[in-house]
């Protein structure tokens, strides 16, 4: 599948460094490894059986800056999230690239996008943004490792972005479970880049199905 798109910029979610459910190695530097890309960063949210877990951005174009942002929390028991900015160059081109994984909680992920505006409103207007990721819009917990999904007409997660940004129009169904499924990975960009198609690639290696996005640069 990466073969056939041979993306330039990968952004990941739930990755593991060091667990013992990823039999102690490093994700990011196995993926790195195995796509060509590699200039790699990582976001380390919460520490996981011996290791990190958190997000991750795998680029073919030098990482000038790395920073990780922890999302707003509502309950200091909910599992810790948060916003990977990576300023990535190829000649005077500059592009700041967010992977992100929301909460499961609708509070959270409002005070998240909310956050988003506020660390975005501090880039060079000249230089380009793409966040893309996991954002969970109208997902609930109903258990462990359980979710449901309500479809709406809009979230505001979503509204409070499309102040500032553009965002493809994904409708299709890009995470699948037992009890529920809905499209609820996307990407939104900054007014100075031009979108040139996205597609949900469909895929059984694993509950989420890739999105792909081309842009003109």
């Amino acid at each position: 599948m990466l073969r056939k798109y041979k993306p330039d910029i990968i952004f990941l979610q739930e990755i593991d460094m060091y667990t013992k459910r990823a039999y102690n190695k490093n994700q990011l530097y196995t993926f790195s490894k195995y796509t060509g890309l590699n200039f790699r960063a990582m976001g380390t949210n919460i520490k996981y059986k011996h290791g990190f877990y958190g997000d991750g951005i795998l680029s073919k174009f030098p990482i000038e800056y790395s920073a990780n942002y922890l999302s707003p929390l509502t309950n200091s028991s909910h599992e810790q999230r948060g916003i990977l900015c990576n300023k990535i160059s190829f000649g005077n081109t500059k592009i700041n690239v967010f992977s992100l994984h929301m909460s499961t909680f609708e509070d959270e992920r409002i005070l998240t996008s909310k956050e988003l505006l506020r660390i975005t409103s501090k880039i060079n207007k000249n230089e380009s943004i793409i966040i893309g990721g996991d954002f969970n819009v109208g997902i609930k917990k109903i258990g462990n490792h359980k979710y449901s999904f309500e479809l709406k007409e809009k979230y505001l997660e979503y509204e409070i972005l499309k102040e500032k940004f553009k965002s493809i129009n994904n409708t299709e169904i890009t995470w699948h479970s037992p009890e529920a499924n809905g499209c609820i990975d996307s990407f939104f960009y900054s007014k100075n880049l031009q979108l040139l198609k996205h597609e949900t690639i469909k895929t059984d290696i694993s509950d989420h199905y890739p999105v792909y996005v081309e842009f003109l640069i």
